[in-house]
């Protein structure tokens, strides 16, 4: 794998959360039930791309690979924030309580 297909990975981890997310608020499910899975599937999705980050940085790619990977990375991250944030007051209007 190459650092590009690398970088990929990251955008891929995102967007499973979205996927499952969106199941999440649309199921017959309690808020509090649905408010614990979406947090769940944040915080394995963020270990994901943590744990993913540091088994790329062991690859023996040039360094402007190895920092593009990390931005990539970083913005992913700061995408996921939002992502669960979004997802969390979604759910809160959904269910009347924000």
């Amino acid at each position: 794998m190459d650092a590009f297909a690398a970088a990929a990975t990251f955008k891929d981890s995102v967007e499973a959360f979205g996927d499952a997310a969106i199941d999440e608020l649309t199921a017959e499910v309690g808020y509090w039930r649905a408010r614990t899975n979406i947090a769940n599937l944040y915080q394995s999705r963020k270990t994901e791309i943590g744990t993913m980050l540091e088994a790329y940085s062991r690859r023996p790619w040039p360094a402007d690979h190895h920092h593009g990977v990390r931005e990539c990375a970083e913005n992913a991250l700061a995408v996921l924030d939002l992502l669960y944030r979004d997802f969390q007051r979604n759910l809160a209007i959904l269910h009347k309580r924000g």
